[in-house]
């Protein structure tokens, strides 16, 4: 009787194990689905402002100019980003990832997630000094343009970012209900 005590415990236990590694590997692959669309997100953006910024460069004056070639330097940054940051969320096995690795990757990328929020405020800061600065500075057109430009990309780069930091806070509770 005790042995099969034991075997339907091992059982039971084995059950459980399995589910929850099942609804851990659902989860995990939920997140990274979700990192990978804002990733996809951020280089739809860059191609697109490449693209026109490139197309209105060749048309603009004064600092128009210099907010076009600004916006072309910011996003081939960006397109590089999302680029490395894709690879690495597409190449990696979510599904087989222990409980101790997605808590732990779940915290990395919540970590790299809230660094980029406190440098879209500084991006944010950055264009309005130099904005500022153009009222007084021999290059005002260069400074204006280029102001613009970090303002514009350091917003869009901030609501993105946020919009994943709250996707992101779902997966939390989840993976620490888990923990026993």
């Amino acid at each position: 009787m005790r042995k099969y005590l034991y075997l339907l415990s091992l059982l039971l236990l084995s059950l459980t194990a399995s589910a929850q590694s099942q609804s851990l590997s659902q989860l995990n692959q939920e997140q990274a689905g979700m990192l990978e669309t804002g990733m996809l997100i951020l280089g739809g953006w860059a191609i697109l402002n490449i693209l026109f910024s490139s197309f209105r460069l060749t048309k603009a004056t004064r600092s128009r100019k210099y907010f076009y070639q600004m916006n072309v330097y910011w996003n081939i940054v960006n397109l590089i980003i999302a680029s490395i940051a894709l690879y690495a969320i597409v190449s990696k096995d979510n599904t087989a990832l222990t409980l101790a690795e997605s808590l732990q990757l779940h915290d990395t990328f919540k970590k790299i997630i809230y660094l980029n929020v406190g440098l879209d405020f500084g991006y944010i800061v950055l264009g309005a000094y130099l904005k500022e600065r153009s009222r007084s500075a021999v290059k005002t057109e260069q400074l204006q343009g280029w102001g613009q430009s970090v303002i514009l990309q350091g917003t869009f780069l901030l609501l993105l970012d946020l919009v994943l930091v709250v996707l992101l806070e779902k997966y939390a509770d989840p993976l620490f209900r888990m923990v026993q």
